[in-house]
């Protein structure tokens, strides 16, 4: 049973690389389609945040519908293939609209990764296990960025940027067949019988959230988490090659080191830390979120001020380490205060605000805040915008520490009152 668990939790795990891969993989090579297609900040803004934004929530909820009940299995399957091939077939667009259209697709395929993983997972792993096994699992959005940045930055330097989506999008072919063929679809919890109905099941989760302070403080963390996470993930390369002179090449390379393993290792030690400080203070499994953020801020303001090219690569590095801290303890938790068959709709709901806020709002303000506000700044437009966005992390770490407030000290209680019918009902 472990060696299959295992097993399964390293395919989700490459899955969600590839799921970051063909997503990341733009943002290395924004400049060269401005300049191929003559785009602004603000357009180039829009094809990485709202406009993938918008269908990868809105498809999100039926896919959830079908994670509670169907073959979550046969449902990444599906999807993994299906992104995978939009991402090569951005290679062929002749146009923005074409670039566009090809975007959305890939939105729509990505929107089946995430909700139907996490429910796998939870049911693989007990409670006390769940924040470790969802760090490992949220390693492969590590991995996928430091893949996205070194074939963006590579490939797209020497062969151009077309070649670069097609080498992105040829490993998740591969691995839709090898999750369809090696991988077991885990038997549910007992609490996933349900007597909601499932035409009410979005109504149950999203009414179970907002009736559980906790969850709905940990649901607007996160979505505003997102607006910074991912406005720094489309821009920041485009800073680093504009402000500070390096190659699309050197800035990939860069990238992939510091956040792909860098960023990587402090998200899984992250959830490591997270568990067994929980044994003792089970505050820590989401408090640990609050510290991450408030000691990253001090070294993303001093990269995105410096002037000196090595002080705030530096700092950049320290701050990536904890980039991705949030996401593991964020949905342990939320998985721990909902019955089995709503873990599918509850994470949607929360994938819907992250993304929706998060990617659909990150990116955009900063191409429109360097169009408009920053015009005048020159290359430091971009570094100006993502320093404004800087304010919503301090909210977020504010949302979060309310969670904290909520959860019992002593880890027996919190457990026992995790199960609760108020909270699972």
């Amino acid at each position: 049973m472990n060696t299959e668990r295992r097993w399964t939790l390293a395919v989700l795990t490459a899955v969600f690389a590839v799921n970051n891969l063909d997503r990341h993989v733009l943002s290395i090579v924004l400049d060269p389609i401005g300049q191929e297609f003559a785009l602004s900040d603000t357009q180039l803004g829009l094809l990485s945040g709202l406009m993938f934004a918008l269908v990868y929530v809105l498809f999100g909820f039926p896919i959830a519908k079908l994670s509670a009940k169907g073959n979550r299995r046969n449902i990444i399957s599906t999807c993994v293939a299906l992104w995978s091939s939009l991402t090569i077939a951005m290679a062929g667009a002749q146009n923005f609209v074409q670039l566009a259209v090809a975007r959305l697709g890939v939105g729509i395929g990505e929107a089946g990764a995430v909700t139907p993983a996490h429910s796998m997972i939870s049911d693989l792993y007990p409670k006390h296990k769940r924040t470790s096994a969802m760090a490992t699992f949220v390693t492969g959005a590590n991995i996928g960025i430091l893949l996205a940045f070194l074939i963006g930055g590579i490939a797209g330097q020497l062969l151009g940027w077309r070649w670069a989506f097609v080498i992105a999008g040829l490993p998740g072919l591969v691995l839709a067949v090898l999750l369809k063929f090696t991988v077991t679809e885990p038997v549910r919890e007992k609490n996933a019988v349900s007597s909601e109905k499932s035409r009410s099941l979005f109504l149950s989760s999203l009414k179970t959230i907002y009736g559980h302070r906790g969850m709905l403080h940990a649901m607007l963390g996160i979505s505003i988490v997102g607006v910074v996470t991912f406005g720094a993930l489309a821009w920041n390369p485009t800073l680093i090659i504009r402000s500070h002179g390096l190659t699309q090449a050197q800035t990939g390379i860069f990238l992939a080191l510091v956040i792909g393993i860098g960023g990587g290792f402090g998200t899984w030690f992250s959830g490591k830390l997270a568990d067994w400080l929980g044994e003792k203070n089970a505050k820590w499994r989401v408090g640990i979120v609050v510290a991450a953020i408030l000691i990253s801020k001090p070294f993303v303001f001093v990269f995105l001020l410096a002037d000196n090219t090595a002080t705030a690569l530096a700092a950049f590095a320290v701050a990536a380490f904890m980039g991705g801290v949030f996401w593991a303890p964020t949905f342990a938790y939320l998985h721990s205060n909902l019955s089995s068959v709503m873990r599918p709709m509850g994470t949607a709901i929360y994938l819907f605000c992250f993304n929706l806020v998060g990617v659909g709002l990150g990116p955009t303000i900063i191409g429109i805040l360097s169009d408009t506000v920053f015009s005048e700044a020159g290359n430091r437009s971009i570094a100006y915008g993502l320093l404004t966005l800087q304010i919503a992390g301090i909210w977020a770490a504010w949302h979060y520490w309310q969670v904290v407030r909520e959860i019992p000290q002593d880890a027996e209680t919190e457990e026992k009152r995790s199960l609760l019918p108020s909270a699972n009902c």
